[in-house]
């Protein structure tokens, strides 16, 4: 069993929705499965001044998935509300969101993924997986 886990502890990262798209494929090419998950704080347009109550500074999204010979994902991160400066000044314009592939504990793939705070980001990834 493999865990697609994307974890950010940017401070207000209450204010943007991710989304992950899956598809596993066989050695040829062909898909053979396919898992998404969505993980939404608030929706879109929401323009909230503040974190939903109870709110952890430390966010993690998890998506499972079996064996297979590799795999597409499409990452999605939306603001559902902008941060309250509309100028870059004095203001972080960008925050790190890590994407990891584990088995088990074992890391098998790892990415850095920036995040534009006014615009969000989408990123596919293919990655071909480790033998068994």
């Amino acid at each position: 069993m493999y865990t697609l886990r994307l974890t950010t502890s940017y401070a207000e990262n209450w204010r943007y929705n991710i989304m992950i798209s899956l598809s596993m494929r066989d050695n040829e090419g062909n898909q053979v499965g396919y898992h998404s998950t969505e993980d939404s704080p608030l929706p879109v347009g929401s323009n909230s001044d503040s974190a939903p109550e109870g709110w952890l500074r430390r966010r993690e999204v998890a998506l499972g998935f079996e064996q297979c010979h590799s795999v597409r994902f499409y990452v999605y991160i939306l603001p559902n509300s902008l941060p309250p400066t509309t100028t870059l000044a004095g203001f972080e314009c960008a925050f790190a969101l890590q994407v990891k592939i584990l088995r088990g504990e074992e890391e098998v793939f790892a990415d850095k993924l920036m995040v534009n705070c006014f615009g969000g980001c989408g990123k596919e990834y293919i990655v071909t997986m480790p033998t068994e």
